[in-house]
């Protein structure tokens, strides 16, 4: 059951960091405000300079406090599924009480037994996910509290991730002068958040296609089955048109967004752009299905690696088949060259909330329901991780003095991000060329271990102003 009141996620991304405050209202989640700024001191979705992203992220939650006319103190903040373990782990404490009625202390103190098992030093216990309680041989309890018994047993499943890039996190945030209520599994929240009943139940595949990496996590049976992360994403697009037209980053950039297909059969071959080139006196004319050709190479060679790993896998069979979030989930296209490299139905998540209609807040948004719909048994498990202080430090504020202000109702909503809209452009078959040049290491890691020189000329009557407020 949904919790009433506020919350805030707060998403570390590679291209961008997004801050969301909404409220919750009898299981309505209501967006209040939102920002978007873009990232400093995180490369490939992992925390490197602690200093610039810190000042990243109070950039932006100074902007939401703003939008929403509230005072944030505290976060929700999103762990990526780099080096991720999910391993499953139970624990079994006897009822002493008088009454044998199960408290929530019997409830703590079996969580606990269970985060027993051993645990390897360089690793840290991210959450634990109860699956089922059983009180003396009745099984399939989901909240044991108030019955009677002389033993509780539970079982669960135990999420790890590398200490250095929690304590990074846990470190950026303090320095932000902020406080996280929750670290979130980002993969966990985001397939509870986009996949349906029924695809959690009988399974579906989330690919977020991010800035500095691709995250896939395929959900079954209600339970995060498999993670995999590709050091690869929208980002490498970028450097390889850079790379190939010889342009700038900022003009890379902007072609990929006002004027990038994904899909080279939709791409035109008689529609032409001027490209400012390095070293040229006179811009260079390049066709859109040419810059497609580029734009689909890249996304071609990072789809083709995480099908062999579902395939592998046998995932590809699930019935709720593929859905695509994430920035470069964006270029026109894309739906339909995801189809032909993987095999399977795959649709495009575009967020319902209004201001918001964009695949890129997939993630934000996300870990807001996810702690907006915990319940007391789950927030029973984290205090048995974390205990009553979350980060057990008080968080260091270096941007503010002022003391706190209460919480304001706000007059009215503002957003700094318009809807997400789509347009497509006529078919045309046309023939690739473009080789993917050597791909950069790439990791596989499965639960076990834009103010540039514009194009001078749009192509046709088309729109691709999606981008123009994201970084307002």
């Amino acid at each position: 059951m949904a919790r009433n009141g506020f919350f805030t996620g707060l998403d570390i991304g590679t291209s961008s960091i997004k801050v969301l405050v909404a409220e919750y209202i009898a299981g309505e989640m209501n967006v209040i405000g939102v920002s978007n700024i873009k990232s400093s001191g995180v490369k490939d979705g992992i925390i490197v300079d602690i200093e610039a992203a810190a000042a990243t992220i109070r950039t932006a939650i100074e902007q939401a406090e703003e939008k929403s006319g509230m005072t944030i103190e505290t976060v929700n903040v999103g762990l990526p599924a780099n080096l991720l373990q999910i391993e499953p782990t139970q624990g079994m404490v006897p009822i002493i009480s008088d009454t044998k009625e199960i408290k929530d202390e019997d409830v703590e103190s079996v969580i606990q037994s269970a985060l027993t098992k051993s645990i390897v030093p360089d690793r840290e216990v991210i959450s634990i996910i109860p699956k089922e309680f059983v009180v003396d041989t009745f099984a399939g309890i989901r909240d044991p509290r108030g019955m009677m018994g002389t033993r509780l047993e539970m079982r669960a499943l135990i999420y790890t991730g590398p200490s250095t890039i929690i304590h990074n996190l846990r470190r950026t945030v303090e320095r932000a002068g902020i406080k996280a209520e929750h670290i979130i599994i980002t993969p966990l929240s985001l397939t509870r958040s986009i996949l349906n009943e029924g695809e959690r139940e009988f399974g579906g595949i989330v690919i977020d296609l991010g800035g500095g990496q691709t995250t896939v996590a395929a959900m079954r049976a209600q339970e995060l089955e498999y993670t995999n992360v590709y050091i690869e994403g929208g980002d490498y697009i970028t450097k390889d048109i850079s790379k190939v037209l010889k342009t700038s980053l900022q003009t890379a950039e902007s072609l990929k967004f006002n004027f990038g297909e994904a899909n080279v059969e939709q791409a035109s071959d008689t529609e032409t752009v001027q490209v400012e080139v390095v070293g040229a006196r006179e811009p260079v004319e390049i066709t859109e299905r040419y810059l497609a050709e580029i734009i689909s190479a890249r996304l071609k060679h990072i789809l083709d690696q995480v099908r062999q790993d579902l395939e592998r896998g046998r995932l590809l069979d699930l019935p709720g088949g593929v859905i695509l979030v994430g920035g470069g989930a964006i270029l026109p296209g894309i739906v339909e060259l995801a189809e032909q490299v993987l095999g399977t139905q795959v649709k495009l998540y575009v967020p319902n909330q209004v201001g918001i209609r964009n695949p890129i807040f997939a993630n934000v948004i996300g870990m807001v329901e996810y702690v907006g719909t915990l319940t007391e048994v789950d927030e029973i498990s984290q205090r048995a991780i974390y205990g009553d202080a979350m980060l057990r430090q008080q968080p260091i504020d270096i941007y503010r003095s002022a003391p706190t202000q209460p919480v304001k109702q706000p007059t009215q909503q503002s957003y700094s991000v318009g809807d997400y809209e789509r347009y497509q452009t006529p078919k045309a078959p046309v023939e690739t060329g473009y080789q993917v040049p050597p791909a950069e290491p790439t990791t596989r890691l499965q639960q076990q271990e834009v103010n540039s020189t514009e194009p001078k000329t749009k192509f046709s009557d088309r729109v691709r102003g999606i981008f123009g407020s994201m970084f307002d």
